[in-house]
């Protein structure tokens, strides 16, 4: 499952990356309106509190907590949970630097927010998927949030308001958040389907290094 949604959004990463630097990086269509929409809907109040929900995006903020987080995962020994957070963060990092150089897209000049370096993909959107992969794995790890939705829920939410944050402040335009959310899909399912496949190869190495029992021990007696 994690494989086919890295794939899918891979695709829909490059596909958009393709479809951008055929336009000469310039904002699509679709981009522009949205972007017109935004700057119309602009209001002192949300703006606020837009500028407030797009800082759990910000590059710094996620390092720190995808670090604690891991640190904490591997002190208590989850180190599969802990490649698929600090795992993923860091080809979440490695995506967004490698997608700004190549496709070199300009950002919009009507800002309301920080934005650095170019615009394709989004930075924040992309961090931000860690919030959903931490709603996901604290259901796993903490036996208090067993069972429990939501985690995930919340994540998942905080995961989708930093790219609207994004289009809404237009630091960015459309496409860039919907790449940074596929950039981020790719780099935290990919990592995740690497700490699963390793627990996986470990939990069987012992089976196959212990002695089979023949019953030879039996017919000794």
């Amino acid at each position: 499952m994690l494989l086919v949604a890295a794939a899918i959004a891979g695709a829909v990463l490059l596909g958009l990356a393709a479809i951008i630097l055929a336009g000469g990086s310039q904002p699509l269509g679709v981009d522009v309106w949205v972007h017109d929409r935004m700057a119309d809907m602009a209001n002192d109040g949300v703006i606020t509190v837009a500028r407030g929900i797009t800082h759990l995006g910000d590059s710094l903020v996620a390092w720190i907590i995808a670090g604690l987080v891991t640190v904490a995962l591997l002190a208590f020994r989850k180190w599969p949970h802990a490649i698929a957070v600090g795992g993923g963060m860091l080809l979440a990092i490695a995506l967004v630097r490698v997608g700004k150089a190549v496709v070199e897209r300009a950002r919009p000049l009507d800002a309301v927010a920080p934005g650095a370096g170019t615009s394709f993909p989004s930075g924040h959107s992309t961090y931000g998927v860690m919030w959903l992969v931490l709603g996901i794995v604290a259901t796993l790890v903490i036996p208090a949030l067993r069972g429990r939705r939501w985690p995930v829920v919340l994540g998942a939410v905080i995961t989708l308001l930093i790219p609207i944050t994004r289009v809404y402040l237009r630091p960015h335009w459309l496409t860039d958040v919907i790449g940074g959310l596929s950039g981020g899909t790719v780099a935290f399912a990919l990592a995740g389907a690497l700490g699963i496949w390793l627990y996986a190869r470990a939990r069987r190495a012992p089976d196959a290094t212990r002695p089979r029992d023949d019953g030879a021990s039996a017919r000794s007696g």
